[in-house]
């Protein structure tokens, strides 16, 4: 296995895929260090989820890691499709993960809250900032009413962040990949 080949996509990783002569057989996916250590705890967190990336290796410094390279297209996803999709990654991917240690904060690895609530208010006032002017401000506050009074979650989940269908890998048939789903890129 000496070739290795760029992938192209529309992710910041700088991403290569690892040849055994003309097969496909590894990622190697290189981003800033927080970024890498993120992926590689969801992934390896959620191992047993078939939909997802098995990791081979991950760096130390989390300068990068490998996963097996999963075949399939990123650019296959289609409108027409998106009532399977979503039932696909509610029941293959979603209805799998499993709940965290009680000690885990809420929100991001890099700003996290001690409070649900707290995560989703500062969340809300972020959006508002970016789509203030799609709302009127009636429509802010009420939104901000009804997070202030949401009730305490007490279970925490490891979520993968980006589920855009830029993430996924589909088969030829535009549906989901069966055998392999989230990946970076297209191969």
């Amino acid at each position: 296995m000496q070739n290795l080949k760029p992938l192209t996509g529309g992710t910041s990783s700088e991403v290569v895929v690892v040849m055994d002569g003309t097969r496909p057989r590894y990622v190697i996916k290189q981003n800033d260090p927080a970024i890498v250590k993120a992926e590689a705890e969801f992934l390896l967190t959620y191992a047993q989820i078939e939909k997802l990336s098995r990791v081979i290796y991950v760096d130390s410094l989390h300068r990068y890691l490998v996963y097996a390279f999963k075949p399939g297209f990123t650019r296959q996803y289609s409108e027409r499709n998106k009532d399977d999709l979503l039932l696909s990654l509610a029941t293959e991917v979603i209805a799998h993960y499993k709940s965290l240690r009680e000690e885990r904060k809420y929100g991001y690895s890099d700003h996290p809250f001690v409070e649900w609530r707290d995560f989703l208010l500062h969340r809300t006032k972020e959006s508002e900032k970016i789509i203030q002017d799609v709302l009127p401000p009636e429509n802010h506050r009420f939104i901000h009413t009804l997070v202030a009074g949401s009730p305490q979650r007490n279970i925490k989940y490891l979520l993968h962040g980006d589920f855009g269908v830029h993430n996924f890998v589909f088969a030829e048939d535009g549906t989901l990949s069966s055998r392999e789903a989230l990946s970076s890129r297209e191969a």
